[in-house]
């Protein structure tokens, strides 16, 4: 059974807090001298504050105490209008967010100038595609640590190692394959053409009329106009098509677990937000900071976390105080249609991992 140690938030701040959390996993990782070891982060989208802070990120690098020349903090570029969506621009924002600034390791784009550089790996003939779409840099590094953000997502409930690894690694024609079967719609009734949406559409896929209008041919079901849309007119049809997207995200994990050598998993189960670290701002935590859960299986490093979650109170002005409660699914309760469980089952399914662990709790 796959061990989760776990450091409680009231922890976080002791001296040397951060080495007891690792110290077991830093020998299962059994890196060598010469390795060069990628850094997996979120820098957080400009506005954005709930993002694993750099300062924190240098505590879990220091804790592993890896040589500072072998080590480098990535991430991919994106598929909507900012400044993540190209190389430049996203390292002068992770620069402006403590990633990447003199005396801490490089943050390298690691998918290109405009996410282009790939490389293709082969999967398995039962998965939906024939190849994986990886950003090059991930796929040349030695080994990688995955350092993840645990919050909610407007398409897969929840986001954490998983979410990092399959969303995270993928070159931009990976990430569009995964979301090309996610088609919304716009509810016309609530629609005020307020053009926000079409704005944001980093395919140029809708046009407003008397209401906003989506091209379905050249919408890549990106989800971006369903966190932009501020009366809440555009949805998903969450049927079969919003599994296949789910399948889709976690078989591109499954393949950069065997393929980038990621040897140990963080989650920060600390401001717990209900939308993705890509949001330029976001509602209150669901819940209050509960800690750091460290493990080499991410399948039951994330069943830990949404477990944690779950058994947490709602926070005191949370979207879901009042309609959720220790015990039930703060993520279900924000957005009730989307099975966020779903992509540990099918990650399980997959061989990445088990979702039964032992919770290790640091004293």
């Amino acid at each position: 059974m796959p061990q989760v140690f776990f450091l409680p938030a009231e922890k976080t701040d002791l001296p040397g807090a951060f080495t007891k959390l690792l110290e077991n996993l830093k020998t299962a990782a059994k890196l060598r001298s010469t390795d060069l070891v990628a850094i997996k982060i979120h820098p957080g989208e400009a506005g954005n504050t709930s993002y694993v802070s750099a300062e924190n990120v240098n505590k879990i690098i220091n804790a592993l105490d890896f040589p500072a020349d072998r080590i480098f903090l990535t991430d991919t570029t994106v598929l909507y209008p900012g400044r993540r969506m190209s190389a430049p621009d996203y390292i002068r924002l992770a620069a402006e967010h403590g990633f990447g600034i003199p005396d801490t390791p490089p943050f390298i784009v690691a998918d290109g100038l405009h996410g282009e550089n790939e490389t293709l790996i082969e999967m398995p003939d039962e998965y939906d595609s024939s190849a994986a779409h990886l950003a090059s840099i991930i796929c040349s590094a030695d080994a990688m640590i995955v350092i993840s953000h645990f919050k909610g997502h407007l398409l897969t409930g929840f986001g954490g190692a998983i979410k990092n690894l399959g969303m995270g690694c993928a070159s931009r024609a990976g990430k569009l394959y995964q979301h090309s079967s996610v088609k919304p719609h716009i509810k016309s009734d609530s629609c005020t053409a307020c053009g926000i949406c079409s704005a944001n559409c980093p395919s140029n896929a809708i046009t407003i009329n008397a209401f906003a209008i989506i091209n379905t041919e050249s919408c890549t079901g990106c989800g971006e106009c369903l966190g932009r849309c501020p009366e809440g007119a555009i949805r998903v049809s969450w049927n079969q098509e919003m599994n296949v997207f789910m399948r889709r995200m976690v078989e591109y994990a499954s393949i950069v677990a065997k393929t980038a050598n990621p040897v140990l998993y963080v989650n920060f189960i600390t401001a717990v937000v209900p939308d993705c670290d890509c949001m330029h701002d976001t509602d209150p935590p669901l819940v209050d900071d509960i800690g750091i859960l460290a493990s080499t299986d991410p399948v039951a490093l994330d069943k830990a976390s949404l477990d944690l979650v779950t058994s947490a109170p709602s926070a005191a002005d949370s979207p879901v105080a009042g309609k959720a409660y220790a015990g039930d699914d703060k993520f279900k309760a924000h957005r009730p249609e989307i099975d966020g469980e779903l992509q540990l089952r099918i990650a399980e399914s997959l061989g990445m991992g088990s979702m039964k662990y032992e919770l290790i709790r640091i004293p």
